[in-house]
């Protein structure tokens, strides 16, 4: 979905081709950590029974995808 017309684009994209590297890398960083928060935030809500170690997994199962999750940390029945 793009809800911004292709002129908008063109400059966008101009700006981060002017960025560092680093920035560039500092601005995905953080997209990446508030993306994590809000899942967190949404498994929190619509879990709030289960425990902490529960949402983690979700949480994994949703960062990582499923396979990679039970490859990082195990059959998903072993963690509750």
């Amino acid at each position: 979905m793009n809800d911004s017309d292709p002129q908008s684009d063109a400059v966008r994209l101009i700006v981060l081709q002017k960025m560092s590297p680093s920035r560039r890398f500092a601005m995905a960083a953080g997209w990446s950590n508030s993306l994590r928060e809000l899942i967190r935030s949404g498994l929190k809500q619509q879990f709030s029974e289960e425990s902490e170690e529960f949402r983690r997994r979700l949480l994994a199962d949703r960062w990582l995808g499923v396979e990679l999750a039970s490859k990082v940390y195990g059959r998903k029945d072993s963690h509750g």
